[in-house]
């Protein structure tokens, strides 16, 4: 079990009650963000969403927790309490982490509902961006530029966060197979969450490379030569589908995603390059490293 699903039981247990979905929901998000361990190394990631910050990661352990046993869900579905599993999977905490999450438990538990939004919104209040409560922040809209993105080592709700702190509307997933084992970034389950964060999805799965051609790349020269290969013959042999993506890049901003953090290793750079000689708008990856305009 992850140290973060063990932190989830060990809420409800320092609770000594079943705890409502957004109580739960709450509580993590205010170890992740205002104490010193922040829940451990891997710890969940949270999105703007209907009642504020929100992780599909975590309901989707959550129910896998209750599936087997080490949680049960209230007869009316609105909350989660031990189940008959749980007993001595939370032993196991970091002093530290057991320390930090109790203090949050003892700080909110007794409190109303309303009254732990109203903390976490007026501390927090970016993830109000999409709440139906309340809100007390907009999403903002990008400079037109070609932005690029690589999912690699995030959760799947930093992702979303990521995007829409950028501005981003749109998400172009340039992957030629859009699969993975990691909750989220399949095609459909990535689809699903981003439409409801209010981030519009499209695969355009030509512009990608087969995942035939990505065997024994060993150092930077295998992947020159691949993406050579792909800036030359393949992208050339789908102009229809390179036309799309500069067409979706102009409409509004949008993000082209793929796998690899470094821009480097992937061949969104190459795709963005051609883009913005198309386009005459700069290339920016949104996990920090710019590139100036170029040009035709």
């Amino acid at each position: 079990m992850l140290t973060r699903q063990k932190c989830l039981l060990y809420m409800i247990e320092r609770a000594g009650r079943a705890v409502g979905h957004l109580e739960l929901t709450k509580w993590a998000f205010l170890v992740a963000r205002e104490t010193r361990s922040a829940g451990g190394g891997s710890f969940y990631d949270f999105v703007p969403y209907l009642y504020g910050p929100f992780s599909f990661t975590l309901f989707r352990e959550a129910d896998t927790l209750v599936r087997e046993g080490y949680l049960r869900e209230t007869k009316d579905g609105k909350a989660w309490e031990r189940g008959d599993g749980a007993n001595g999977n939370t032993d196991t905490l970091s002093p530290a982490i057991r320390f930090d999450v109790a203090g949050v438990v003892e700080r909110f538990a007794r409190r109303a509902s309303d009254e732990l939004v109203d903390y976490v919104y007026t501390g927090f209040p970016w993830y109000t961006a999409n709440s139906r409560i309340k809100r007390l922040a907009e999403r903002q809209n990008a400079m037109p530029a070609v932005y690029t993105v690589g999912y690699e080592r995030w959760s799947v709700d930093r992702l979303l966060d990521e995007v829409m702190l950028a501005g981003i509307s749109r998400i172009i997933d340039v992957r030629s197979n859009p699969v993975a084992r990691r909750y989220g970034f399949h095609r459909s389950s990535l689809s699903r969450v981003a439409g409801k964060v209010g981030l519009e999805y499209v695969h355009v799965p030509e512009v990608g490379i087969p995942s035939s051609l990505r065997h024994d790349l060993d150092g930077m020269e295998d992947y020159d030569r691949l993406f050579d290969h792909y800036t030359n013959t393949l992208l050339p042999s789908q102009p229809d589908a390179v036309r799309r993506v500069s067409d979706l890049v102009i409409q509004k901003a949008s993000v082209l995603l793929c796998m690899e953090a470094d821009p480097a290793l992937c061949h969104r750079t190459r795709l963005a390059a051609i883009i913005s000689s198309m386009t005459h708008l700069p290339v920016r990856d949104i996990r920090g490293i710019e590139c100036g305009p170029i040009t035709s």
